[in-house]
C-alpha cells in the first residue's frame, strides 16, 4: 500500500473510532423527525449517513478528519438525544 493509502485508511479508522453510532440519513426516515425540529443545524438529505458523537470535541477532530479525505459534512444537534452529530457523504468503513 502507498504511503498516501496507508495515511488515507488511518485518518478512515480514526473517524470511525470517533463516532458511537451510525444510520442511512435519508428523507424518507429522518424527514418527519426534521421538521418536527429534532435536529438543529443545516439539514441536507443529499447526505448519505448521519454520525452522533459523545461531545464536541468528538465532533471537531471528526471534522478534520473529513476535511482530511475531502469529505463534504453538515453539523448539528440531536435534541432528541442531547448530542451532537454530523451527516455526511463520507461512508464510514463499517458501511462498506
Amino acid at each position: 500500500m502507498s504511503k498516501m493509502g496507508e495515511l488515507y485508511l488511518e485518518k478512515c479508522i480514526d473517524f470511525e473510532r470517533l463516532h458511537e453510532t451510525s444510520m442511512e440519513w435519508t428523507e424518507e426516515t429522518w424527514g418527519e423527525q426534521a421538521k418536527a425540529d429534532r435536529f438543529i443545524g443545516r439539514i441536507d438529505f443529499s447526505d448519505r449517513y448521519i454520525y452522533w458523537f459523545e461531545n464536541y470535541v468528538s465532533l471537531m477532530a471528526a471534522r478534520n478528519v473529513l476535511d482530511m479525505v475531502g469529505e463534504k459534512y453538515n453539523e448539528l444537534f440531536d435534541s432528541a438525544t442531547d448530542q451532537w452529530c454530523m451527516t455526511s457523504t463520507y461512508q464510514d468503513l463499517a458501511w462498506l
